[in-house]
C-alpha cells in the first residue's frame, strides 16, 4: 500500500479551501425558511441545505448556528452578490421584535422566525412572477427552466443561466411557446422588448418610490396587482408591498377584520374587503414592514392549513410540504 503525498493532500485542502467560503448570518436567520417561503424558485431544500444554480455555478448552502458554508462560489464578486441575494445582514431580530409588538403576529413568529426578504435580480424576478400568473409551482419550474436551456447562455460549470431581455426579445413566439409559457409568451416577449430596446430601464423601479414604482411595473404587459406587489418587494426591496391572493385576503379578514381596535373597526364593514383595502390596511398597519408581516402570516397558515385561513403567498409561491399548491 503506498502512502499518499502529504503534498497532495495540502493540494486537495487549498482547493477545498477555496471553493468552500462561510458567511455569517446573525440569529434569528433561516436559511431554508427563507428560499423555501416563496420568494423564489429553483431552490432545493432540504434539512438545513439548500442548492440551485446561481450566477452561472451549481451553488451549495448549508446553515449551522450563525454560519452558511458556500459551497460552489469562489469567486469573490459572486460571493459579494450572494450574500445581497440572502440578506444575511439585515436586522432581523430588530425587525421582528418591532412585528411581535402586532396582536397577531406575537403568536405567528414563534413558529416562523429568521424569514429574510430575498434581494432578487429584478429581470428574473419579473418574469419568474409574469409566468407564475394563474400557474402551478412544478410547471413554473418546468417552464423556468426550459428557459434557460433554450436561451440562456452557459455559465462556469457548463450551466445554463437565467435568459436575458435580448435573448428572450429575440426569440419566436413559437419557441417560447415550447418553453410551456402558454398564453403568458407574448407577455414575456413584450417586456423583454421593452427592456431589450431601452423602453425600460429596470433600474427606475428601485429608485422610485413605492406608489411611483408600483405604477411603473403594472404598466407592464402581463403584470397584475399581486405580480407588482411581489417584484416590488422581492426584487426591489420595497417592505411596503404586501402581496394579496386569495388566502392571504383570507388570513387578513379573518385574523384581523374581526378585531376591535379602532384601525380594525375602520377597515371592517361586514363585506368581503377588497384586495385595495388589505393592501391599505397592512401599509397603515405595518409601514415599511408590511412585506415582512405577509411572509410571516403565509408560512404560518401553509404550516397548518387546517387551523389557520390556508394563506398561500402572493404571486404563485414555493411547495408546500407533499403538494404543489396551485395559484
Amino acid at each position: 500500500m503506498v502512502a499518499a503525498d502529504p503534498r497532495r493532500r495540502r493540494s486537495d485542502a487549498a482547493v477545498a479551501a477555496r471553493s468552500v467560503a462561510v458567511l455569517r448570518a446573525p440569529a434569528p436567520y433561516d436559511l431554508v425558511r427563507t428560499l423555501s417561503c416563496g420568494q423564489a424558485f429553483g431552490w432545493q431544500c432540504e434539512g438545513m441545505s439548500a442548492a440551485r444554480v446561481f450566477a452561472g455555478r451549481r451553488v451549495s448552502l448549508r446553515q449551522c448556528g450563525e454560519e452558511i458554508t458556500v459551497a460552489g462560489l469562489d469567486d469573490e464578486v459572486a460571493l459579494l452578490r450572494l450574500r445581497h441575494y440572502l440578506s444575511v445582514d439585515d436586522p432581523l431580530a430588530e425587525i421582528e421584535a418591532t412585528l411581535l409588538k402586532d396582536r397577531v403576529l406575537r403568536t405567528v413568529i414563534p413558529e416562523t422566525s429568521g424569514i429574510a426578504i430575498l434581494r432578487q435580480d429584478p429581470w428574473e424576478c419579473l418574469v419568474s412572477f409574469i409566468i407564475s400568473a394563474f400557474n402551478n409551482i412544478p410547471k413554473i419550474e418546468l417552464t423556468l427552466g426550459k428557459l434557460a436551456d433554450r436561451f440562456g447562455e452557459t455559465g462556469q460549470d457548463g450551466l445554463r443561466m437565467f435568459p436575458t431581455a435580448e435573448a428572450l426579445a429575440a426569440a419566436s413566439p413559437r419557441a417560447l411557446r415550447a418553453c410551456v409559457l402558454g398564453y403568458r409568451a407574448p407577455y414575456v416577449r413584450a417586456v423583454a422588448r421593452l427592456v431589450a430596446r431601452g423602453g425600460l430601464d429596470l433600474n427606475e423601479p428601485g429608485l422610485a418610490p413605492y406608489d411611483e414604482a408600483r405604477r411603473m411595473l403594472l404598466a407592464l404587459p402581463g403584470v397584475g396587482e399581486k405580480v407588482a406587489d411581489c417584484v416590488l418587494l422581492f426584487a426591489y426591496g420595497k417592505g411596503e408591498a404586501f402581496p394579496v391572493d386569495v388566502w392571504v385576503k383570507r388570513a387578513v379578514e379573518r385574523r384581523y377584520f374581526d378585531g376591535r381596535t379602532a384601525v380594525e373597526r375602520r377597515y371592517f364593514d361586514g363585506r368581503t374587503q377588497s384586495e385595495r383595502r388589505i393592501r391599505e390596511f397592512a401599509r397603515e398597519r405595518f409601514g415599511r414592514l408590511a412585506g415582512y408581516a405577509q411572509q410571516h402570516l403565509f408560512t404560518y397558515a401553509r404550516s397548518r392549513p387546517r387551523r389557520s385561513s390556508g394563506v398561500t403567498a402572493a404571486g404563485a409561491r414555493q411547495r408546500t410540504p407533499r403538494s404543489p399548491r396551485s395559484r
